[in-house]
């Protein structure tokens, strides 16, 4: 026998078609050869041309449509729809009520409808009410519209998460997830500058926000077909693949059945088995404290930066561009690193640490720049922990269906973040905003002791298989991760 070891197994998704049983029906009967690390080579290029840019225009575009309120709060919005009190912070925090209720939900779909109906009817759907929010009248419209905004969009990231981990191996699909999320920290940039362009605009008797949400409409609509026609449910449907390429990944299928088997069915006794584990609790109510943060910058970093004192709205938006652009580079970085050393916790800690001293500076000092200062420091911890802290959870939970529970468990907590994150910021506590600073300084505080839970649990689980091995335990892929063979990231 000879074939590769983790570090050359890839998963494939054979929803439609088990190709791998086509093949061979064990890894014992796989031989692996030089030209197959050659197709391998070839293959992943050509899937990661597709998938990243792919994925990462429909991350830009959800997280775009979804926080682009933030810059149209200072265009004349609140006054258009004359919104008064907290109104605004509550049409903020609405559109993650439907995020909590229907990811988890989403998760376990993927493998079942597919991810290319799924995202495609995921994307027509949200660049609709996109394009609607362009038009709305009053308040009760603004609800209804970030309603069914949370609805559509909570498709996109639990499902993209979920896919990766299907597609490619443990040590590879952080650096693809990091370089696709890290569009969400480009779609600040990108909107910052475009509510700069369209501020000014007053044609057709629409102000400037109506225009921004129906550009962003229209450009997310674009993007329908792509998804359509490119986007494969698995990797060997890839359309510019040859024959070759298409049967190494079938060989991978089966190398990898360890972390992800194409053939697993839904079966109800995984998701019991994804809520009897006590790391699936301990990585949600991370999430909650990692999203505090991330939704608290994301959303309120133009008003954070009027806050500052800066005295018009076009300064306050150009500010957030070269913030967002650090948090990208940094979490590129981060993802890249973590892959090749196989170690999410040092990162996840760095982050996080990131945040915490970026939120102190924005709490305690009185100089302008200093505090400007405050806020790129905690962007650079902005999207590490919580990409991180969901495949970490990806990489130790097996098989699929406990991992897609775990994974749609763990964003639906995170995501109550986003409803509580509009109530914690009121326009009555601007310009310094201490009551939602102090807040997520309270919560990745909280998360850093989650994170260190969570290593130290998995460094035990992983002494405690050591112990089984040297015992003589067989090497059991059925038994998921509590299988001796399967050994947590760290």
């Amino acid at each position: 026998m000879s074939y590769p070891n983790e570090q050359y197994a890839i998963a494939v998704a054979s929803d439609d078609k088990d190709i791998s049983n086509t093949v061979v029906e064990s890894t014992d009967d796989v031989v692996w050869t030089d030209e197959d690390d050659k197709l391998n080579r070839s293959a992943i290029r050509k899937l990661d041309w597709t998938l990243v840019p792919l994925f990462g225009f429909i991350f830009m575009m959800a997280s775009l449509d979804r926080s682009n309120i933030g810059n149209a709060n200072l265009t004349g919005f609140n006054v258009d729809l004359g919104l008064v009190g907290n109104q605004y912070g509550a049409a903020t925090s609405v559109v993650y009520s439907t995020y909590v209720i229907f990811e988890p939900i989403y998760s376990v779909l993927l493998k079942i409808v597919s991810a290319r109906v799924m995202l495609t009817a995921s994307v027509v759907c949200w660049s609709a009410i996109t394009i609607g929010a362009a038009f709305i009248k009053n308040y009760d419209q603004l609800l209804m519209t970030r309603v069914l905004l949370g609805v559509f969009e909570a498709v996109c990231s639990p499902c993209i998460a979920i896919y990766l981990t299907m597609t490619y191996r443990r040590n590879e699909y952080v650096t693809r997830q990091t370089a696709i999320q890290a569009m969400s920290a480009l779609s600040g940039a990108f909107g910052g500058l475009l509510a700069y362009a369209l501020n000014n605009i007053h044609a057709a008797n629409m102000h400037g926000w109506r225009w921004m949400y129906l550009v962003e409409g229209l450009i997310s609509a674009c993007i329908v077909p792509v998804i359509w026609f490119v986007l494969p449910n698995n990797p060997s449907e890839l359309r510019w693949l040859s024959p070759a390429e298409k049967e190494m990944f079938a060989k991978r299928a089966i190398l990898n059945r360890k972390y992800y088997d194409a053939r697993d069915q839904f079966q109800w006794s995984e998701v019991r088995k994804a809520y009897k584990d006590w790391r699936t609790y301990v990585h949600a109510v991370n999430h909650f404290g990692i999203d505090c943060t991330l939704y608290s910058l994301t959303t309120f970093m133009p008003t954070l930066c009027a806050g500052l004192g800066f005295t018009t709205t076009i300064e306050a938006q150009l500010l957030t561009v070269p913030v967002y652009a650090i948090a990208a580079l940094t979490f590129v970085t981060a993802g890249i690193l973590s892959d090749k050393w196989m170690r999410r916790y040092p990162f996840m800690m760095f982050g996080l640490t990131c945040n915490l001293i970026g939120y102190i500076i924005l709490c305690t000092a009185p100089q302008v720049g200093v505090r400007y200062a405050g806020i790129f420091i905690a962007s650079m911890g902005l999207y590490i922990p919580t990409a991180l802290n969901n495949l970490w959870a990806a990489d130790n939970h097996g098989g699929h269906f406990k991992r897609a529970t775990t994974c749609g468990t763990i964003v639906f907590v995170g995501n109550i973040a986003g409803a509580v994150i509009g109530f914690v910021f009121p326009s009555q506590t601007s310009p310094r905003y201490f009551k939602g600073i102090y807040f997520v300084l309270a919560f990745t505080i909280m998360s850093m002791g989650c994170t260190t839970i969570l290593f130290f649990g998995n460094r035990y689980k992983n002494a405690q298989k050591d112990k089984q091995i040297a015992a003589g335990a067989a090497d059991d892929d059925s038994l998921g991760d509590e299988n001796p063979y399967y050994k947590f990231t760290l």
